[in-house]
């Protein structure tokens, strides 16, 4: 799996990861975010052409604000709402590069990051089978919007092992 991923400001990340570290009150031990949003997984078998479509659409693209406007809670497949996020707004800048990068490869893109369904976020907490509801209610009440820049995109390949999820920068573009 390689992902396509929008990268935010390291002052951006911190305070995400500040908001994160509310959970610890509820027992879920602190944790980095990784200050991304991805744009696209690709699950496809030519990881190359992949690349080369996307280096064709961010050719000259340049650095874009993102602005986090809101935590929500998700249900996760299952149903029970596990999955804290921040969300940005679906401005237009981060909307083109993901409609752009869709529209390339639709038949290789997992069902989350395909046009018609990606959600823009950045990950806060993910516990499988936990109503994170309390939690996620604490995180909005410490959360003010805020602007950040993304000034890059980076193809994150990952694996898994027992559960377990490793990553590795596949290729980092710089945008204008």
């Amino acid at each position: 799996m390689l992902c396509a991923i929008a990268i935010i400001d390291p002052a951006a990340a911190a305070r995400l990861t500040e908001l994160r570290r509310i959970a610890e009150r509820s027992g879920v031990p602190p944790r980095d975010v990784h200050g991304h949003i991805t744009l696209a997984t690709y699950i496809g078998a030519d990881e190359a052409g992949f690349i080369s479509s996307c280096k064709a659409i961010l050719s000259g693209r340049p650095k874009f604000p993102v602005c986090y406007h809101a935590v929500e809670v998700w249900a996760s497949e299952s149903g029970t709402k596990s999955l804290i996020v921040a969300a940005p707004r679906k401005d237009p800048a981060i909307v083109s590069i993901q409609r752009e990068i869709a529209r390339a490869c639709p038949a290789g893109l997992n069902k989350w990051t395909r046009e018609d369904t990606w959600k823009p976020h950045t990950s806060l907490l993910y516990v499988p089978g936990a109503d994170l509801s309390p939690v996620a209610e604490a995180m909005r009440q410490a959360f003010e919007p805020f602007v950040t820049q993304v000034d890059r995109i980076e193809f994150s390949r990952v694996y898994e092992n027992q559960g377990k999820f490793s990553y590795e920068t596949a290729e980092t573009i710089l945008l204008e």
